[in-house]
């Protein structure tokens, strides 16, 4: 079939029990039974498919004739889709039908589905295969990390001048932005046809909003699509290579007039090289379905475009990644900057005829913002997740309507310098101004010594560059140019009682305080589009207040806790910057951390918009911890595959899983011997597997050659008396409690788990915790009612890194698959774990490796 599902030599059984021959056993049955084995190399199959296709699609007929399965193993034999152009052989309700066209493939795969809704007949014998491709750090996630392509820069960004200048600016007019269903085009009535705006409140074409009848008809059919396809990796890849090697100048080039964009150039190598990493993520959970012990949720996705990064983060890494496993997608209309999201859906459209994808494969919605709601609230139960990057108020407000929200949040991110030179002034004006302040690294609050003052802050961005326009950007490669005084958004006020204060030549605002910013309700305003900074310069210049300096750091440390920046900068000279850096680094749980110095030129200052995910400087956009879940359901890390974040287990595979195949110390198999359900402790099983592999080695160094970075699975911040309290209300057991328990029991992370239990309701749970180790105090627990944790996490806040309501148990299982837990062990653990990684500025940096990679903040086994 698909000859890169072929490319290790695995071994695997499989029983194969005919209910016409004879029944399949309960798991109550004790007679012994034997049903046909067939153990097979992949490696040989794919051979003998090669050279006897025709007497193995005549044995397979047979096989389908007794075996009629919904089961996604022999579904994932059976419904490969063809490469365009070629026979191929095809299982359909009548037996064998060949197609030779793009539309008869369509077509046959359709016909399927009579044969795969039945019920299940299979049952699997899984044999050593614990392969975690798509979990974060994982060894088979380090391994993608190969075979990376090479990009041609100055091809790239010849193609992107080429289209700019052979623009015609009447286009976006002449043919106006629509929805698109079923890859026709919705044009409305010239009274629904309005004006669209770039980034700057420039206007720059047209847009049909949908009509009522038109709304109707695409709620129905993301209510009613169902994907005929499991995979079709081939086609998508073919043309994912045509975007990026054909297509890169139009992708640039509408992103700079759309948002302003001064170098897509950037992005569209990273998409290049990064895409190869998650393409192997998603080839695993593939393999990993195909195996029988995940299922990929196929219901249609949302796709709520980022204008900065739309390129990579929405185009490759959402719409792609999820329809090359048959993920159906619906690409959201923005209020503005949405000509560039609208036309590269347009040429996706065009590229799906082209491969005879199903045109209902792919949806755009050009709706007010209203109507949008509208179906996206109507369709929680028919369609699967809503993926958005956007600021922390949106994200919260599009996951109060919509729960199945996995939303990348921005931050206020933060750099530390302990002297005031002029790199690091440079450091911190191009943090600050990246993309005119529009991308999500863009700094926001400096942390600088107690000597700096306005005008130390007014003669740094003297040296700010204005462009006049964003094509003008991107012909001299500029990346950190201003737009000034333009209208896209708003700036802060700054009149003579306002606390910011605007500079005298340039479009960048600032103020200085000799505290840390405390914004109401916690949540720093972004000014997008505006370069805002907030110094607090508090860092003591003299060395007789080394105490005060050391406060400071614990200050700062507890109020990036609080706030989740994406990024932080360190930056001191560098015989005292890694101790700078660790204390933060360790106190803290940020994605990204970067090292730098400020008296050595082979060190040279960090700054926060710096992260290269395919080179394992792995890059996330959390909040804060303690409330994560008003957010996302789940924190993104990239790279990752984005079709896992909605995949479930076979509860049949978790069964099948047994404690004594573990390697693990006896305190762990004896809290595993206590949890009841065997796909709870199946569960269990792959998340202790998965710790143990992703640590075995933790940190990872990173591939990049220009800088060194270390990047793993971390323990919580190590700030003395911060602490996880897990509460456990009166209904909770031991198997709700286990498999989140376990990321901290199972690791050095068990010091720093707090146990909140109804004792006076749940007797039983808190007998069953007796049992382990509580008289040595491994773990801490607190019997008290609601009302009294509840008043003890508000008088002590800030020393709670995450408060967790554990969920009692309900209807977890669904037609046999696990859905109380995700399929991806490591993303589980990151609803609880922090993530990421460190590097320094220098590259081949082996005292960094050494320093930090002794850091206590790695994740380790408890054993």
């Amino acid at each position: 079939e698909n000859t890169s599902l072929f490319s290790s030599h695995r071994f695997h059984r499989i029983e194969l029990a005919s209910h016409q021959q004879q029944p399949l056993p309960t798991h109550k049955t004790t007679t012994a039974w034997s049903p046909p084995i067939i153990t097979i190399s992949t490696r040989r199959l794919h051979h003998i498919m090669m050279s006897n296709s025709h007497r193995i699609m005549t044995a397979r007929r047979a096989i389908i004739h007794h075996y009629a399965t919904s089961d996604v193993h022999l579904r994932r034999s059976l419904c490969s889709v063809p490469i365009r152009g070629s026979p191929t052989t095809f299982i359909s309700r009548d037996g064998i039908t060949n197609a030779h066209s793009s539309c008869n493939a369509i077509n046959a795969c359709s016909n399927i589905n009579a044969i795969i809704r039945k019920k299940p007949h299979i049952k699997y014998t899984y044999i050593n295969n614990t392969k975690r491709h798509y979990n974060f750090a994982s060894s088979q996630y380090a391994s993608a990390f190969t075979e990376i392509p090479t990009p041609d820069v100055d091809k790239i960004r010849k193609d992107a001048v080429e289209y700019l200048d052979g623009f015609d600016k009447k286009l976006w007019y002449d043919d106006p932005v629509c929805s698109i269903l079923l890859g026709e085009k919705l044009t409305a009535p010239p009274s629904n046809l309005h004006t669209t705006q770039d980034s700057l409140s420039n206007p720059n074409g047209h847009q049909y909003f949908a009509t009522p009848t038109q709304i109707t008809s695409l709620l129905t059919h993301i209510q009613t699509y169902h994907s005929p396809y499991l995979d079709i990796r081939p086609q998508i890849r073919r043309m994912e290579h045509k975007l990026l090697y054909d297509h890169a100048g139009f992708l640039i080039g509408n992103q700079c007039l759309d948002f302003a964009k001064q170098d897509g150039v950037t992005e569209i190598e990273e998409s290049i090289m990064a895409n190869s990493v998650e393409r192997k993520l998603n080839d695993g959970l593939l393999e990993s379905e195909m195996e029988g012990k995940v299922v990929i949720e196929r219901k249609p996705i949302f796709v709520s475009c980022v204008s900065n990064f739309t390129n990579f983060l929405d185009l490759f890494r959402k719409t792609l990644r999820s329809m090359e496993l048959g993920i159906p997608c619906v690409v959201l209309g923005r209020s503005h900057t949405i000509q560039h999201s609208y036309r590269w859906t347009e040429l996706l459209v065009d590229l799906m005829k082209e491969e005879g994808i199903d045109p209902g494969m792919l949806t755009y919605l050009s709706c007010q913002l209203d109507d949008i709601k509208h179906i996206t609230a109507s369709c929680t139960d028919q369609a699967g997740m809503l993926y958005t990057t956007c600021s922390r108020q949106l994200a919260k407000s599009i996951k109060s309507t919509y729960p199945n929200t996995v939303a990348s949040t921005g931050g206020p991110n933060t750099l530390i310098t302990t002297e005031w030179t002029k790199p690091v002034q440079d450091a911190i004006r191009m943090s600050a101004s990246i993309e005119c302040a529009g991308q999500c690294t863009a700094l926001r609050h400096a942390v600088v010594p107690d000597t700096v003052q306005l005008s130390d802050i007014e003669d740094m961005f003297n040296d700010i560059t204005h462009e006049s326009s964003p094509v003008e950007a991107l012909r001299h490669s500029s990346f950190d140019g201003v737009f000034p005084q333009h209208g896209g958004t708003s700036a802060p006020a700054f009149d003579g009682t306002a606390e910011y204060k605007k500079h005298a030549a340039k479009d960048a605002y600032f103020k200085v305080s000799n505290e840390f910013p405390s914004p109401a309700n916690d949540e720093m305003e972004e000014y997008w589009r505006k370069v805002v900074v907030d110094f607090s310069n508090v860092v003591p210049t003299s060395s007789s207040q080394k105490q005060k300096a050391g406060d400071k750091v614990i200050e700062l440390s507890r109020w990036l806790v609080r706030h989740q920046p994406i990024s932080l900068a360190v930056n001191a000279r560098r015989s005292h910057v890694f101790d700078l850096g660790r204390t933060l680094f360790e106190n803290t749980s940020l994605v990204v951390t970067t090292i730098g110095s400020t008296d050595k030129e082979y060190a040279p200052p960090a700054m926060t918009c710096q992260a290269r995910p395919q080179d394992a400087e792995c890059f996330g956009e959390f909040p804060p911890r303690k409330a994560m879940g008003e957010y996302t359901k789940y924190p993104v890390i990239i790279p990752s595959s984005t079709p896992s974040y909605d995949t479930h287990y076979q509860v049949e595979y978790l069964q099948s899983l047994a404690t004594d195949d573990l390697d693990c110390p006896p305190f762990v198999k004896d809290w595993l011997n206590d949890v009841s359900d065997s796909a709870v402790k199946g569960y269990c099983i792959e998340l202790i597997r998965y710790l143990a592999d992703a640590t075995a080695e933790n940190p990872k160094r990173g591939f990049g050659t220009g800088r060194t970075a270390l990047w793993g699975l971390q323990r919580p911040p190590l700030l003395e008396g911060c602490r996880t309290l897990l509460r456990c209300g009166n209904k909770v057991t031991m198997d709700d409690l286990s498999p989140i328990f376990l990321l901290f029991y199972a690791t050095n992370a068990r010091s720093q788990v707090e146990l909140s239990v109804d004792g006076i309701m749940n007797q039983q749970l808190l007998d069953s915790l007796v049992k382990h180790d509580l008289d040595n105090h491994i773990f801490k627990v607190v019997v008290e009612t609601d009302d009294s944790m509840e008043h003890r996490v508000n008088v002590d806040s800030e020393n709670f890194y995450n408060v967790v309501q554990v969920p009692a148990s309900g209807g977890d299982v669904d037609r046999g698959i696990m859905r109380r837990f995700p399929a991806m062990p490591g993303q589980f653990a990151s609803l609880y774990l922090p993530m990421g990684h460190i590097k320094s500025t220098m590259k081949n940096d082996e005292e960094f490796v050494k320093y930090f990679g002794e850091s206590e903040k790695w994740l380790k086994m408890a054993w």
